[in-house]
């Protein structure tokens, strides 16, 4: 359960907070505000939460917390919370807060006008209970199934979310089958088969027995021996998110009543799904750079935290380099900040395309990028800063045709190095070989090496400066 803290207490600090403590999501540990007045303090105080009227900065370095709301409307604030020392907490703020709560209430009122209808029926109630306090997708989806099993009383039961691009349904959770069932997670809907009948009619798909069925040759479910089955889509309004399955290895009679309950079930499943994409969504927002979708500095400072800590624990190479687009304030003078911002998405898209998939890329200033590359030492880190510096001198971009330069700066932290450098030192000495790198003539790596910047790289016929 993620712990949240409010900062900000006026009128939309109260709409946040009635929100919250409705949320089983979550967890308010405070509210601050320097207005011991303000709006929402007395919906706090009847609710039991601590009350924090001094500099919320203050508090912050107090609390564990995990997510921050910053309801104060304040860019100065805003920026104070971003280049917060060492942080590890997530921050929302911004009309983005109010938009994605109130899709997460429509929900959670669907939800509870649902758990009314199901009082009478223990069973369903039960189920209910264990997907509300279910967090991450994989409890969900486990939970869902688990549900399917108690309420029809059939021995398997399997979840496929549906990929309407790819037009496939994936494998999410499955019990009672064969170790052979679970090697088989991708399946093709092809167009007029009976997956896609399923989705399309948007009703449950029954089976009393599969031998009176000779158009059924799904081999999986042959092989694993079932004789009947029940399919639930799982519709949402934009369309299916998946199927539900519920399997016997014997023929069975289905009661009429099972169809309506399973509806009930599917439409709870569903809740439950979207509820939790949605929080996804809201985490999302404080984790990602709203410009490029790269990744922003406070998730990267976390990751990097914790691959120092792997790295100095298991004695393994780390690296990271530092990058800077050549004179982009000559390109925002000459063709508009427009352009680029349409640069620096061009540009991000590009290094993510050539950067290994576990390496970790950030927006880590207004033009400035840094890329965290674990188990790489310096050799390796410089390798793959030139391919990116060749790339972006070689590629034309935006409609303008611009063309540009970067220069790198590279810090590699050798397995057995000791004294161990802290975070900002050991970004610092990425800065500093950058710094040398533009000093130098850009367009150009340098590497940190012993307290000094050694030249790593530097292309003569693309480093006169623009």
């Amino acid at each position: 359960m993620s712990k949240v803290l409010i900062i900000g207490a006026g009128k939309g600090g109260s709409v946040v907070l009635s929100r919250l403590l409705r949320s089983t999501w979550v967890h308010v540990v405070g509210i601050a505000d320097r207005d011991p007045k303000a709006f929402a303090l007395p919906l706090a105080k009847r609710e039991g939460l601590p009350i924090f009227t001094g500099d919320p900065l203050q508090v912050l370095q107090k609390l564990d917390v995990d997510l921050v709301f910053d309801l104060t409307g304040d860019p100065h604030f805003k920026k104070k919370l971003s280049d917060f020392p060492n942080r590890l907490f997530d921050v929302i703020s911004g009309q983005a807060t109010h938009l994605l709560w109130n899709a997460i209430l429509e929900l959670e009122d669907k939800e509870e006008q649902l758990n009314r209808r199901l009082q009478e029926h223990r069973i369903l109630s039960d189920i209910c209970l264990l997907l509300t306090s279910s967090i991450t997708a994989d409890q969900i989806f486990e939970a869902i199934v688990t549900g399917m099993i108690q309420m029809t009383g059939m021995p398997a039961s399997s979840l496929f979310m549906f990929d309407k691009e790819k037009q496939e349904l994936y494998l999410v959770s499955a019990k009672g089958f064969s170790s052979e069932f679970y090697k088989n997670s991708v399946y093709p809907v092809r167009p007029g088969g009976l997956t896609e009948q399923i989705l399309s009619q948007k009703e449950a798909f029954l089976i009393p027995d599969i031998n009176d069925s000779p158009s059924f040759n799904n081999p999986v479910i042959l092989n694993e021996g079932i004789r009947s089955l029940i399919a639930i889509p799982l519709i949402a309004g934009e369309g299916p998110l998946g199927i539900l399955y519920s399997d016997d290895f014997k023929p069975r009679v289905f009661e009429p009543s099972i169809v309506e309950t399973l509806r009930v079930l599917a439409t709870q499943a569903v809740i439950t799904i979207q509820k939790q994409q949605t929080f996804e969504k809201i985490k999302n927002l404080s984790t990602r750079d709203s410009l490029t979708g790269l990744y922003n500095r406070r998730y990267v400072n976390s990751v990097l935290m914790s691959e120092m800590d792997r790295a100095f624990r298991l004695h393994h190479p780390l690296s990271i380099m530092m990058l800077d687009i050549d004179h982009f304030k000559t390109i925002n003078d000459d063709f508009g900040h427009l352009v680029g911002d349409q640069l620096l998405q061009d540009l991000s898209r590009l290094f993510e395309s050539i950067i290994r998939p576990y390496d970790t890329i950030a927006r880590f200033g207004g033009e400035e990028f840094l890329i965290l590359m674990s188990e790489t030492d310096e050799k390796d880190a410089i390798a793959l800063a030139e391919r990116l510096r060749e790339a972006a001198a070689t590629t034309k971009f935006s409609s303008k045709e611009i063309s540009l330069t970067c220069s790198f700066g590279v810090s590699t932290l050798r397995g057995d190095e000791r004294p161990f450098p802290n975070l900002e030192a050991f970004i610092e000495r990425a800065d500093r070989a950058l710094y040398q790198a533009k000093g130098g003539g850009r367009n150009r790596t340098r590497s940190f090496s012993n307290d000094k910047c050694a030249v790593a790289s530097a292309n003569k016929s693309l480093t006169t400066p623009r």
